[in-house]
């Protein structure tokens, strides 16, 4: 009675013939052991090791492919959504096309239609030399860069030279193969643009900032935030239309944002312009082709140019004409006296 009543029970014996019990402590005992053996480092136990993952390893591939599969399929099907996306994109996108190709061939007709009353003469397409930028110089009073197209590739001094967004700048220099480009910010630079719709005549001026002024406005101009500015040809150098940039509003003075990012120039295009002011100023023969910055030497080295024919002998077609014509006469003096004297 008294162990009956006794608050103290003898705990119940663990019985270890329970299959998951004995098979807990024989995993832990093979895990324990395995640790053991891997710190020992024994050639015999790398050689079971590399042979258990050996044997392992199309088990584990087998395991994985199911995986593998799934995750192809998920991405096929993410594929499959978005490209049904981009296609009902495509297919509104070109429904706009077809609106802007109506306009613009409504647009072509009433031009054609329009310069047919005016009698007016077609401009001819301009020609182009694309090129990479090959050096860029940066300082206080210089924006410029040099490009790797020269007069082999028929630059000529004052040709422009724009890229993807807009204008860029000019030549100031050609070489055989290299050509230096004075940039919109320049200090010296200074292109005549038209402002708006109404068309202002302005003086883009760069004081090596990032955007460039607008000088010599007419009084009472109205100029607008987002107004375009456009080259205007009037200076017999740069075509007309080439795009510059757009007017930025400023406290006392207008602004123009240039299209064209000049701090990062890679490819440009020069535009084979040819004015009377610019054959004027860089013939398009030169003597010899010379680099940039040419020494003396080579200066000296270049021949003196053909003396200008003189007053009696500007009615000779050519100069060729008037070498043939002097050689002639040296020839025959003689027969010069009797043909004056008869």
């Amino acid at each position: 009675m008294r162990g009956d009543s006794s608050p103290f029970k003898s705990r119940p014996r663990r019985s270890w013939r329970a299959p998951s019990e004995l098979l807990n402590f024989a995993l832990f005992f093979f895990c324990a052991l395995l640790l053991v053996l891997s710190r020992i480092g024994h050639g015999m136990i790398a050689d079971a090791r590399d042979r258990f993952v050996d044997l392992s390893a199309p088990l584990l591939e087998a395991a994985s492919a199911p995986v593998i599969v799934g995750r192809h399929a998920l991405e096929r099907a993410r594929s499959y959504a978005g490209a049904f996306r981009e296609i009902d994109r495509l297919k509104e996108e070109n429904e706009q096309l077809k609106q802007w190709e109506w306009r613009a061939k409504l647009l072509e007709r009433n031009v054609a239609h329009l310069r047919a009353l005016l009698n007016a003469v077609d401009e001819p397409a301009l020609q182009y030399a694309t090129g990479s930028v090959i050096a860029d110089a940066r300082g206080p009073f210089l924006r410029s860069a040099l490009i790797n197209l020269g007069r082999d590739n028929g630059v000529r001094i004052g040709y422009a030279v724009i890229n993807g967004d807009g204008l860029v700048g000019r030549t100031v220099d050609a070489g055989a193969s290299v050509s230096r480009v004075l940039l919109l910010n320049d200090l010296n630079s200074r292109i005549p643009v038209l402002v708006g719709p109404a068309g202002v005549r302005a003086l883009a001026s760069g004081d090596n900032s990032a955007e460039l002024r607008l000088d010599f406005l007419p009084d009472g101009a109205s100029l607008y935030p987002g107004d375009e500015v456009y080259t205007s040809g009037s200076d017999g150098v740069l075509p007309r239309g080439l795009r510059v940039g757009v007017v930025t509003s400023s406290p006392g003075v207008f602004k123009v944002r240039t299209h064209a990012e000049l701090s990062s120039l890679d490819f440009v295009s020069v535009l084979f312009f040819d004015t009377p002011a610019l054959t004027t100023t860089d013939p398009p023969l030169a003597p010899v082709a010379r680099a940039l910055s040419a020494t003396p030497d080579s200066v000296a080295s270049v021949p003196a140019p053909a003396p200008r024919p003189t007053a009696a002998n500007e009615l000779l077609p050519t100069d060729g004409a008037i070498k043939q014509v002097g050689a002639a006469g040296a020839a025959s003096p003689a027969g010069g006296e009797a043909e004056a004297q008869q």
